[in-house]
């Protein structure tokens, strides 16, 4: 509540953050588009039209974060007092159809850079022969899918961005500003690194520095834009993504390669005695690096089964388990077995590595999921920040800043004000918090006085996420007490 038009609205996040789009609805209902958008560090400032009439008006705003996700909300304020009817919530929704086409695009994308790219970089290196036909057209066509994947994926990306159904796909604007995010960093990138180990498939080389060039691609593509990638330290993150993707690529993409050669005999031995000197290595970096980056995005050991991401990362982690054991029975079993001359260890290790490739292509889409789960370091920075509401009535109002405060507990600063917006006098100030819905009966905590018209409970326990009715009572005299209730999400 305000006595005057706010000229601008500040929105502060945490972290560096682009305006996508910010819309203002009137009490009468009209939107209005706000164009005067400055972004600096954290916070943005959005100015509002000059003609602003008494009652309620509601602002949405959409933005995307540094790590291409876009976010989106509402606030609402009411200029002297309160509209009869206010303005609905925000109208960015969430697409089922949309979210499903950016789940297949990201996983048919690391599917091109893993199995392609990785396959291209194994026959540039390892591989002791010629590709088959039937080997070079399936390359071929993960390449080409995995490049029709990263170009779509950022047009899917700008109709995210906006806010905007799956039928909206065909808008130009939109794509150009799924490329102009980060995520558009990836896509290009990706994009690049599928046109260089295509020219290694059909060129009349082995084209082993463009091959390697190419899997530092897909290292590259990941690094420059996702949740993992934007993590603090950069300068550590960054590249611990980049090895592990190029980890992961260099061993799935000798699974095709190899389940090929199987009926070759001496190439096939000659093949996994190379490939079996340096796995250990990419092994090694792949653990390495997945285990740090699992730890800076959960940041404690209950995150893996109190948050949606860590029972993601508990999957995959499990999947990858087993695929470690599998390659390690390879390793150090069949391979043996295989350079002895056993017949029957290479249909062993055939059937083997189909299993392998099945596992890593659910595991590929355990990943894409991560795209609709922020991390709980994200969840706990939110957690972290203070919760902030105004109670308006026509005899007072106040306002209210829950602050998290040690063993997870709040500090609760509550200004009061008269109608008016004066300074109101109060003999004393009662805080109530009662939780129906989960049949948690009014907690009453009083206030103590800080100055003029701040008070202030300190240690206030709140077990529960979730909404919470909150009441101030304010005992202005002897005679009269002003009750002010609302609802306040603590769900962050």
């Amino acid at each position: 509540m305000v006595a005057q038009p706010p000229k601008v609205v500040k929105l502060i996040f945490n972290e560096p953050v682009s305006p996508l789009v910010l819309r203002l609805v009137g009490p009468g209902g009209q939107p209005i588009d706000l164009s005067e958008v400055v972004s600096a560090d954290q916070v943005m400032t959005i100015g509002l039209p000059g003609t602003l009439s008494r009652g309620t008006h509601l602002l949405s705003w959409r933005v995307i974060s540094a790590d291409s996700h876009p976010v989106g909300g509402a606030l609402t304020f009411s200029v002297f007092e309160p509209s009869a009817e206010p303005p609905m919530g925000s109208p960015f929704g969430a697409d089922s159809r949309l979210q499903a086409a950016i789940w297949l695009g990201k996983l048919v994308l690391a599917i091109g850079l893993m199995f392609g790219i990785g396959g291209v970089f194994y026959n540039a290196w390892i591989a002791d022969a010629p590709l088959p036909e039937f080997q070079r057209g399936l390359l071929s066509a993960l390449l080409q899918c995995g490049l029709v994947a990263a170009i779509v994926s950022a047009g899917l990306q700008g109709v995210d961005a906006m806010g905007l159904p799956l039928s909206e796909l065909r808008r130009t604007h939109l794509w150009v500003t799924g490329f102009s995010t980060s995520y558009g960093a990836t896509a290009c990138v990706a994009a690049a690194s599928f046109v260089l180990a295509l020219s290694v498939l059909h060129g009349h080389s082995r084209g082993r520095l463009r091959a390697s060039l190419s899997l530092a691609g897909v290292g590259a593509a990941l690094a420059v834009s996702g949740h993992a990638a934007s993590a603090g330290p950069e300068l550590l993150t960054r590249p611990t993504v980049f090895l592990h993707g190029a980890s992961v690529a260099f061993w799935l993409g000798a699974l095709m390669p190899l389940a090929v050669a199987l009926g070759a005999g001496d190439r096939l031995r000659r093949e996994l005695a190379r490939f079996s000197r340096v796995i250990p290595a990419a092994f090694a970096v792949l653990i390495v690096t997945g285990l740090g980056l699992a730890v800076i995005q959960l940041g404690s050991l209950d995150a893996l089964w109190t948050a949606s991401y860590g029972l993601i990362l508990l999957g995959k982690l499990a999947a990858v388990a087993l695929l470690l054991a599998i390659g390690g029975f390879n390793r150090y079993v069949l391979t043996p077995r295989i350079a002895g001359g056993d017949p029957e260890a290479s249909a062993h290790l055939s059937r083997s590595i189909k299993t392998e490739i099945a596992i890593a292509v659910a595991i590929l889409g355990l990943v894409a999921l991560w795209r609709f789960t922020p991390p709980p370091r994200i969840v706990r920075a939110l957690a972290e920040s203070p919760v902030q509401a105004h109670i308006h009535a026509g005899r007072a109002m106040a306002d209210l800043r829950f602050e998290p405060a040690r063993a997870g507990t709040r500090t609760v600063t509550i200004a009061v004000w008269d109608g008016n917006f004066a300074p109101l006098t109060a003999k004393e100030v009662t805080l109530v918090l009662s939780k129906p819905d989960a049949g948690i009966e009014p907690s009453r905590v009083s206030a103590a006085y800080v100055a003029e018209t701040s008070w202030r409970v300190e240690g206030l326990a709140v077990p529960l996420n979730g909404r919470w009715r909150v009441t101030v009572e304010v005992l202005i005299d002897d005679f009269e007490k002003v009750a002010l209730q609302d609802d306040i999400d603590f769900s962050r």
